[in-house]
């Protein structure tokens, strides 16, 4: 009843179209809104400007079904798909993902027997992530990041006390013998064991690292040997 023409919808990297649920039109390009607060202080010319980061995006999509079987039956099985969404991507834009947060499905116009329409709201956090791989560096290393400011994941091995630099930004990795990862998204800092998660916040000393836009220069010294490196780059 459709013409095909929009983009494949990926939910979890599985094509929505898979699961008997198909996209209706091309689905539009979404920007986050900037949280941002104006305030006028008398005797000052024009007002302060806070800004306190970028808010979620509320992002609806339309989806038909039109199956062999009766749409009631196979709506059924569409929401319970679709409720386990972690990630949203496109075929026409498969370098990044959205993250989702949460859904809402919209009442369906069952409009025949085995033809039926509805709306998809998704809440998404306000950045596309890349799928980045993890790189490992045994020396100073620059990395390039393209998009908006980026919170990296960093795993150190270390045999006792050491030094990670990022764009001269100090942290101090102390008694560790083994490894320790740091997750700026997180802000924590532990270690990852066959499914056992060791709090080591109390043998890291410094902030969370971020690599902003353009060059970031990673250094580190004393006894640790290498580091592996995710940079998560995302974009606006």
């Amino acid at each position: 009843m459709h013409p095909l023409k929009a983009a494949a919808v990926f939910i979890n990297d599985i094509d929505t179209a898979d699961k008997g649920i198909h996209p209706i039109d091309r689905a539009p390009v979404p920007s986050p809104e900037e949280d941002i607060e104006h305030v006028e202080v008398r005797g000052r010319h024009g007002s302060l400007t806070k800004k306190y980061g970028f808010r979620d995006i509320p992002y609806p999509l339309e989806f038909y079904i039109n199956e062999s079987m009766p749409f009631k039956q196979a709506f059924r099985k569409a929401k319970q798909f679709l409720h386990g969404a972690k990630t949203l991507s496109f075929s026409d834009d498969e370098d990044v993902h959205y993250r989702v947060k949460s859904i809402r499905i919209e009442e369906a116009e069952n409009i025949i027997v085995k033809y039926g329409r509805f709306t998809v709201e998704f809440i998404l956090d306000p950045f596309q992530y890349e799928t980045n791989e993890t790189r490992t560096i045994t020396g100073r290393t620059i990395f390039t990041n393209p998009g908006y400011e980026s919170q990296p994941y960093i795993k150190a091995t270390c045999s006792g006390n050491g030094k990670i630099f990022v764009n001269e930004e100090e942290i101090q990795i102390t008694g560790i013998n083994g490894t320790i990862e740091l997750d700026s998204e997180l802000m924590n800092a532990y270690r990852k064991t066959t499914g056992n998660i060791t709090n080591l916040n109390n043998h890291m000393v410094g902030d969370f690292p971020v690599f902003k836009t353009g060059n970031n220069v990673v250094e580190f010294s004393g006894a640790i040997s290498k580091l592996e490196i995710n940079p998560k780059w995302r974009w606006l």
